[in-house]
């Protein structure tokens, strides 16, 4: 299924990459020949690469990119401004500080909130990342036949997708959060809203 999901990416844009190195270069602005990787540490699955002459949504990059190999490749996680947006990955402190040797402090922002990791079969996971043509993807919910991915990096906001014959399909999103009449309009059923952090839901 993932193979024929390919096919689904827009042909301009690809969010991921063989290489750290290249998939955090490809979702920054260009003109790229005067972007330069400054220092890559590499943990795990999961790498940090700071680079230098790069933009987003027209502002300079001064923080490390997050990164993590998928079945696919190498995708883009978050721009770690702060503490919140690598400790929601759970990767425990050595794995933290391995990643960000050599790397801007982040600010301390804890507690946390409002900041998800990946949720569902890893297969399902790694096939809506694909279809998802965006910069930055922090996290893909997976809960029966629907799914919902965050993105940011040219605004921000939440996709929807369903599961329907025999592959998954985008059936709704755009900028900002989904909420309760989202998840009513397009029929996901209300044992799935918990899963997805809509807001408004009613969770144990």
């Amino acid at each position: 299924m993932i193979a024929m999901l390919v096919l689904a990416a827009l042909p301009g844009f690809l969010n991921y990459a063989p290489t750290p190195q290249e998939a955090a270069i490809e979702v920054v602005n260009p003109p790229r020949s005067q972007v330069v990787v400054l220092r890559t540490n590499v943990d795990g699955p999961y790498a940090m690469v700071l680079l230098h002459g790069a933009s987003m949504e027209g502002a300079p990059i001064a923080a490390p990119i997050l990164l993590k190999h998928f079945s696919f490749g190498w995708q883009t996680l978050a721009l770690v401004n702060s503490r919140c947006e690598i400790a929601a990955y759970d990767l425990g402190s050595r794995a933290e500080a391995l990643l960000m040797q050599g790397m801007p402090a982040p600010k301390d922002d804890r507690p946390c909130k409002g900041i998800w990791k990946d949720a569902g079969p890893q297969a399902q996971v790694d096939a809506i990342r694909l279809q998802m043509s965006h910069a930055l993807i922090p996290s893909v919910v997976v809960a029966g036949d629907y799914a919902l991915g965050e993105w940011y990096g040219a605004g921000g906001g939440q996709t929807l997708f369903h599961f329907t014959v025999g592959s998954w399909h985008r059936i709704a999103g755009g900028g900002g959060a989904m909420g309760i009449e989202g998840m009513r309009e397009y029929g996901v059923p209300q044992t799935d809203w918990c899963a997805f952090h809509i807001y408004g839901a009613k969770c144990p």
